[in-house]
């Protein structure tokens, strides 16, 4: 029986841990690459562009929260990125 190597960040579609000790996080850098690319570079810009409120996304950016799926998908639907992307596979152990 072959253990398989915990996931990272660096690839996120690889299957999870045994035991499921991770959780996902929105990947702040690349979203704001996304983001500045059509010319948000400010929260307010990306609160515009998506419909989700300024304060969820300055705390979105900041780390202090993470968005439930709807807020994800508006935040990949509108700078064009894969959902599988822009989230990524964290061990509990770095999240805390």
């Amino acid at each position: 029986m072959s253990k398989e190597v915990p996931a990272t960040s660096d690839n996120p579609h690889q299957p999870p841990p045994e035991g499921g000790d991770y959780v996902f996080r929105l990947d702040v850098p690349k979203l704001l690459e996304a983001a500045a690319r059509k010319g948000d570079t400010h929260n307010a810009a990306i609160s515009r562009r998506t419909g989700i409120a300024e304060s969820s996304v300055s705390r979105y950016l900041r780390g202090e929260a993470q968005p439930d799926l709807n807020s994800a998908m508006r935040l990949a639907e509108q700078y064009d990125l894969d959902l599988r992307g822009v989230i990524k596979r964290v061990p509990i152990e770095a999240a805390a």
